[in-house]
């Protein structure tokens, strides 16, 4: 099994993509139409962040699924690394923010930027979101 952080830079094209070309890819209802929203099979149960149209997936795939995303238009893997139980998601978040490209688009969707807040006490205070948005166990 491989994790990996999965960038999808137009969800709706992939959908149509996916649709066209891997329609078991997708969820379907009962009548066999495009469950709505549309859920894309691989994404189903993984943490993922959504900003717009982008969406950030960190998933867990067996090698040919990885490879079948990576020959998908509007999906990318940011960072892999095989999973070998604890520690994993160090790998793939350490080789992610390793690359500027792939730092670059995570930032696009996952906003890790200090954001002020009301402290509930007529004061504010700064926070700032975790660099991971998910693993898995």
């Amino acid at each position: 099994m491989i994790d990996a952080i999965i960038y999808v830079e137009d969800f709706h094209s992939l959908v149509t993509y996916l649709n066209k070309n891997y329609p078991d890819m997708l969820q379907r209802d009962e009548n066999n139409k495009l469950s709505q929203p549309p859920v894309v099979t691989g994404f189903a149960r993984t943490p993922a962040v959504v900003n717009g149209n982008n969406i950030l997936v960190y998933a867990r795939l067996r090698q040919e699924e990885l490879e079948k995303y990576a020959s998908i238009p509007f999906a990318e893997a940011l960072s892999q690394a095989e999973y070998t139980g604890k520690g994993t998601s160090d790998k793939v978040y350490g080789q992610l923010f390793e690359d500027e490209s792939a730092t670059e688009k995570y930032d696009l969707v996952y906003d890790r930027s200090p954001k002020t807040v009301d402290d509930g006490d007529g004061g504010t205070i700064t926070v700032r979101p975790p660099d991971k948005f998910g693993v898995l166990a």
